[in-house]
């Protein structure tokens, strides 16, 4: 899914596949675990983006910042 989703719907689609997954009461739970977590943007990134080069996070980043209609061309 490369489409790219404005945040709300982001959101939405995201919260309904963790109930779908989950349920309501353990996607809750999750939630609120991540939301006490800190988050180490550092570590993510080198997670994530280690062997990718600059130009190549770009060139993706640019990819999925096009609306969905452009990136099907």
């Amino acid at each position: 899914m490369t489409e790219s989703l404005a945040d709300d719907v982001l959101y939405a689609k995201g919260l309904a596949l963790l109930e779908d997954q989950l349920g309501p009461v353990p996607t809750l739970r999750f939630l609120a675990l991540i939301s006490r977590q800190p988050f180490d943007y550092q570590r993510w990134r080198q997670q994530h983006f280690a062997d990718m080069s600059l130009a190549e996070v770009l060139t993706q980043a640019q990819r999925m910042s096009r609306p969905s209609q452009q990136q099907e061309l």
